[in-house]
């Protein structure tokens, strides 16, 4: 069992992924028929962690029943909600205000909207070992230039850190994960009751005056889901097993889930899949891989399905082809749509015969029936 404790910052409104996140905060959007906040947890749980802080901000009474699911996970899970939004460094002074930490003991620092799989305690170990301050779970990106990036010596002390650097200005591909271990006495640096950034305020300054500040890179799987294709991604990358968080549902065939009372048979799904309780796929529609039903989906007969995500409660009609799409709750995709990279809002509607390509169409909106292209920015 680790000694670290643990907080997760929850209280951002994920904008980039919207209409997904309206009304719902982006660390409860489903990952492969889970909140991807609930396999953050299963993750702490499953490396030795037992206490938690979830520091909650927008929405945060849709987080009720996370507490309850990570206690039944062997979790002490402490809820702690900002009165407004205080950043990074604003949200974690308040929770160490409310009591929520152990000040002798190292905190592991987690963003609510990152699938990552950090080997926790080999990154405490380096901690303790390095003496440091902070340390960094770090990940490694091709383009930098929207990323944290730091510089290391070879004990991978942080000779600097720069901030969405410009193509010149770094060689580095090491960057901020929005994953790191510090001690807790570092955020008595933060003033209180106060909109604050750790890492454009405070770190910067730490790394200046040289102090313990260490990055690891241990090359663990690591995703921002803040866009529609990189939430897909996130979606079809836990499907495939690239990050070890597991899909709802019982698996009695490799790459395909299955909730309770679901029907669907399976000759015509091409794995891997999840499909979540009491959702019905008929006869003659065809799951062709990488794609995710949430509970109480109907898929109707001759409709084609592949790369997408619905959520709960969505329905699909005759003959629809619906590729690299998300459909949020209680949507519903009317006979012989198209749905090409396009997002559909909560209790949204498409009449039948629509063809919608890159297309944003947003919460409760009804499109009628008839041939209709939405072109994004459009819709």
């Amino acid at each position: 069992m680790s000694d670290a404790q643990a907080v997760i910052l929850a209280g951002g409104k994920g904008t980039r992924l919207r209409p997904v996140t309206v009304g719902l905060p982006k660390p409860l959007v489903p990952v492969a028929n889970r909140p991807l906040i609930l396999h953050q947890l299963r993750h702490l749980a499953a490396h030795g962690i037992r206490d938690v802080a979830l520091a909650l901000g927008y929405a945060a009474d849709r987080f009720a029943d996370i507490a309850e699911q990570g206690g039944e996970l062997g979790l002490n899970v402490r809820v702690i909600t900002e009165p407004a939004p205080l950043g990074t460094g604003g949200a974690l002074r308040w929770c160490a205000d409310a009591g929520a930490f152990d000040p002798d003991r190292p905190l592991l620092w987690m963003n609510g909207d990152v699938v990552a799989s950090p080997d926790i305690a080999a990154l405490e170990r380096f901690h303790r070992s390095r003496g440091a301050l902070v340390t960094f779970w770090l990940t490694s990106q091709r383009d930098v230039t929207q990323f944290g990036v730091l510089e290391l010596d070879g004990e991978g002390f942080v000779e600097r850190f720069v901030e969405k650097p410009g193509p010149e200005e770094t060689t580095s591909h090491l960057v901020n994960a929005g994953i790191l271990m510090l001690a807790p006495r570092v955020l008595r640096r933060i003033p209180p009751d106060t909109f604050f950034s750790f890492e454009q305020q405070l770190l910067p300054l730490m790394v200046r005056e040289r102090e313990p500040i260490y990055g690891r890179f241990d090359g663990g799987y690591w995703l921002d889901t803040g866009n529609p294709r990189a939430y897909l991604a996130a979606n079809r990358h836990v499907l495939e097993g690239r990050v070890d968080w597991e899909p709802a549902g019982r698996s009695n065939t490799p790459g395909l889930w299955v909730g309770a009372g679901a029907e669907a048979r399976e000759r015509g799904i091409i794995k891997p899949a999840a499909i979540g309780a009491g959702s019905v796929v008929e006869e003659g529609a065809q799951l062709f891989g990488r794609t995710v039903l949430g509970e109480g989906v109907r898929v109707r007969s001759g409709a084609r399905l592949e790369n997408c995500v619905l959520f709960d409660g969505v329905e699909v009609g005759h003959d629809a082809d619906v590729y690299g799409s998300v459909v949020c709750a209680d949507g519903r995709i009317g006979d012989a749509c198209t749905l090409d990279r396009s997002i559909v809002g909560a209790r949204a509607s498409v009449g039948a015969g629509n063809e919608l390509r890159g297309t944003r169409l947003w919460n409760d909106v009804e499109l009628g029936s008839g041939v209709l292209v939405v072109d994004e920015g459009r819709a």
